[in-house]
């Protein structure tokens, strides 16, 4: 089975006009897989798929393609109505702004392209995604009880919607997003003082290129518990604070 992104992308919508025909309005990946940091068959494909007068029960249409989809590392895409992706964008700034960042058109009109983003609605959304993060931090690391691949798996779920958020406290900053992995995060501390080499750290072990023993992990769970609080606070203050 085949694990280049364009050859799957093809089946896929191939796919989706068996199952909606002209309703079909647009297909797009976004996510690692049109970026340097895409892993054949370890990285999952995203997909916002958007039809026009989607309906729940012809979801059930797509269910026979659901097993081949998973195994060629689909995620369960977005399915939108096309005007959603505007209706909705006060509601999930963040997510429509990562995907723009990093999206490739594979079917239909580009519903991305045009996007503009209210800056409170993103700092909103920025923060309480971040205070969120706080709290599964915290939990997570209790319930590791301290064993170094129950730590190390925590860091490793936890970055990719940092690294979303990301995306959003540099437009807040006055900066472009698009940028990821290691230039992400130099672009950040120089637009709102990221610890630039904590993630690196963080990013190593998302990467599996290191897995530190146990102390090192419980003492980089706590710098990145302490640099998140210290985002919200910068965030909460309109994301516009410098530390000096």
């Amino acid at each position: 089975m085949t694990k280049d992104p364009k050859k799957i992308s093809e089946t896929f919508v191939g796919d989706l006009q068996e199952i909606w025909g002209e309703s079909l309005h647009s297909v797009v990946l976004y996510g690692s897989a049109v970026r340097d940091d895409y892993r054949p068959g370890r990285s999952d494909l995203n997909f916002l798929v958007l039809v026009k007068g989607l309906a729940p029960e012809q979801l059930i249409g797509a269910q026979k393609f659901w097993k081949r989809w998973r195994k060629q590392n689909i995620s369960l895409p977005l399915f939108m109505r096309p005007e959603m992706v505007v209706t909705a964008l006060d509601s999930y700034p963040l997510e429509f702004l990562a995907m723009k960042a990093s999206y490739q058109l594979c079917f239909g009109a580009d519903e991305l392209a045009g996007l503009e983003f209210g800056r409170e609605d993103l700092r909103l959304q920025c923060e309480r995604e971040l205070r969120g993060k706080i709290l599964h931090l915290r939990s997570g690391l209790v319930d590791s009880e301290g064993k170094k691949n129950r730590m190390a798996d925590l860091i490793r779920a936890s970055l990719p919607a940092m690294l979303a958020i990301f995306q959003g406290l540099l437009f807040l900053a006055g900066r472009k997003p698009g940028v990821w992995g290691n230039d992400l995060l130099d672009v950040g501390r120089d637009a709102f003082n990221l610890d630039a080499a904590l993630f690196h750290d963080v990013l190593r072990v998302r990467m599996e290129k290191s897995t530190p023993d146990k102390d090192t992990l419980a003492d980089l769970l706590v710098r990145y518990i302490n640099e998140v609080e210290r985002l919200v606070n910068w965030v909460d203050a309109g994301g516009l604070a410098r530390e000096k």
